[in-house]
């Protein structure tokens, strides 16, 4: 996926097939297995005695059971590769491969360290628990497919760019997989290059791929929406730093639907604020329950809402996100409608007033549209008109310095009228509009003097 600074956003997953964390998905082939799927994983007993300034080895002997497979993202589709590495240093949680390439260049052993701690000891959301324990404990246990170890193997090397684009790690789903290219561990693949692994930014990455590993273990084919929209859950659980840009950027221009047909329309900001919301409001049972499931995307949240509450559906769920993220007010309904773990500002929006109605289309696959209006005139209705009121989640709200006012805007037809019979003192008004189905749906709002 392009970002919005020209970056492809490197958590890649698979165009073709699967996915990671992704920003232009891609694929994977296959020869032959290669080390990493069997014996030790990589590491060899054979070694010089050069080392480097922080007192690792720089020379290790590299044997046939120390090649591991990677992506070559300088071309595309990539191609399956081997580069030679060794684990540099292991966790209760972690083995930490690192490239040859890559050690004493852009990995030490300090960095090594510091991505051990983050991972078995402590986050900046919860300074008794690490990466591995927030994540697993939010989204279910790890896959042991192959080797008989829970532990994950993070695996560090650069990543070369394609076309000026740069990548920040993947996880391969063919690792997971007995095919000739398959590295046989619970792997993700961090990029060095870039970013140093022992930063927020990265170590946020590695939760996110976490994530991914672990809900391909429950569901091999989940729908990119959910999975991403839970891997950017993980970055804001560990509270290493979420894709706070991405945010910013889908509400400087909300266009992007949140099940976007393919990775070149995926957006990580509309991904995080579902992903944040569902686990402030359904709670992390419901997370849990969602990534086991192995029913998929839309099918798979209804039944698991409507278990809880058989009134409840995806459509109805977008509906209340699309509100939060207007008004994001945590004490209006009890918190129904705003967001405690992450900070954002208001959405770009169409103005109406009385003297100019607002001309909306709401996209198809969870688009959504945001009309506001600081008219301020006691006494005006709110004319709500579509074509099909069955196709969108229509809701209103004032607010203000002095809270927010839920207003009842549910569409009761092709026109809806809503008296605005008291207008806040400095309040705005909000009308937002969601849209699940596969069609574009246009929505005209007015507000009409009387």
């Amino acid at each position: 996926m392009t970002g919005k600074d020209g970056r492809i956003m490197g958590r890649m997953g698979i165009i073709w097939v699967l996915v990671a964390i992704m920003a232009i998905a891609l694929g994977s082939a296959c020869d032959d297995g290669g080390g990493g799927g069997d014996g030790d994983g990589g590491t060899d007993t054979d070694t010089d005695t050069d080392t480097d300034a922080d007192g690792g080895d720089t020379d290790l002997e590299c044997t046939d059971d120390d090649m591991y497979w990677i992506w070559d993202l300088s071309d595309m589709p990539p191609a399956d590769t081997q580069v030679c590495a060794h684990v540099r240093g292991e966790g209760a949680n972690v083995h930490v491969l690192v490239a040859d390439d890559a050690w004493g260049s852009t990995v030490d052993q300090e960095m090594v360290d510091t991505m051990i701690a983050a991972w078995d000891d402590a986050a900046p959301a919860d300074p008794w628990n690490g990466i591995f324990d927030i994540v697993t404990t939010a989204f279910g246990d790890p896959p042991d497919a192959f080797d008989e170890d829970p532990k994950i193997w993070l695996f560090l090397y650069e990543m070369e760019g394609y076309e000026g684009y740069t990548f920040d790690g993947y996880f391969k789903n063919t690792d997971q997989t007995d095919v000739p290219t398959s590295n046989h561990h619970e792997m993700i693949h961090i990029n060095s290059l870039n970013n140093a692994p022992d930063e927020f930014y990265s170590l946020s990455v590695q939760a996110h791929e976490l994530q991914h590993l672990i809900h391909y273990g429950q569901d091999t084919n989940e729908t990119a929406f959910v999975n991403e929209s839970m891997s950017e859950l993980a970055m804001v659980l560990t509270g290493f730093g979420a894709d706070e840009s991405w945010v910013s950027s889908w509400l400087n221009d909300p266009s992007d639907p949140l099940m976007a047909d393919g990775p070149d329309s995926y957006n990580y900001g509309v991904f995080l604020l579902f992903g944040d919301y569902v686990y402030e409001q359904l709670g992390g049972d419901f997370v849990a329950s969602l990534v086991a499931d192995t029913e998929n995307g839309v099918a798979s949240l209804d039944a698991l809402l409507g278990a809880e509450d058989p009134a409840t559906t995806f459509a109805a769920l977008l509906g209340d996100l699309a509100l939060a993220i207007a008004v994001n007010d945590p004490e209006l309904e009890g918190g129904e409608f705003g967001f405690e773990l992450i900070d954002i500002d208001a959405p770009d929006f169409e103005p109406v007033s009385t003297t100019a109605a607002a001309d909306v289309t709401v996209a198809a696959d969870g688009g959504f549209a945001f009309v506001s209006s600081s008219e301020g005139t006691n006494g005006l209705t709110l004319r709500l008109v579509t074509a099909t009121p069955d196709a969108l989640e229509v809701r209103a709200a004032f607010t203000g310095t002095a809270g927010s006012t839920i207003v009842d805007a549910a569409l009761t037809g092709g026109t809806t009228d809503v008296a605005l019979d008291t207008w806040p003192p400095g309040a705005d008004l909000w009308v937002t509009a969601t849209n699940a189905t596969g069609a574009a749906v246009p929505l005209t709002v007015s507000l009409i003097a009387k």
